[in-house]
């Protein structure tokens, strides 16, 4: 059976739901497609609620696919990156702030704006952004759901 990006994306939602309830957390999916929020997660003990977005990729060495609209920093957003393993295994989870991604989108984004195109002409600009951590940034990201309703950002 053929995979959509829209199945893979609810899968991935899903698998993070799994991941904040087995961490203790109070989680409910929004409406596809909405707005940056995928899902909403509330300690049950401080009912602190944070909104979560999930990005997805298959392959390794891949960015993850953003747009304009992730270059803005929310206070309460967090962006869980996913990394696909294969059916027979679960994904791994980066959770990085808001605020550290977009400088980095916003970066990137016109760094590649800036290079011509193959053929010397200047690039359009692409509603498709992509973001790029480094194996550093990743290795730092894995597995922090501690981050999401402490007080730091993980920067």
């Amino acid at each position: 059976m053929a995979r959509n990006n829209h199945s893979i994306g609810n899968a991935s939602e899903f698998y993070m739901i799994d991941q904040l309830a087995q961490h203790g957390y109070i989680t409910g999916k929004t409406d596809d497609s909405q707005t940056l929020i995928d899902v909403i997660a509330t300690d049950p003990e401080t009912l602190k609620s944070i909104n979560i977005q999930a990005k997805t990729r298959n392959v390794v060495g891949e960015g993850w696919i953003m747009s304009a609209k992730n270059e803005r920093a929310f206070e309460g957003l967090w962006n869980v990156l996913l990394q696909l393993n294969g059916t027979d295994a679960l994904p791994n989870f980066y959770l990085f702030h808001s605020s550290l991604i977009c400088p980095c989108l916003h970066d990137d984004h016109h760094t590649w704006l800036a290079l011509p195109k193959r053929n010397g002409k200047p690039r359009k600009d692409s509603h498709i952004w992509q973001f790029w951590p480094s194996e550093d940034q990743l290795e730092k990201a894995r597995d922090r759901w501690d981050l999401t309703f402490s007080d730091s950002t993980g920067a």
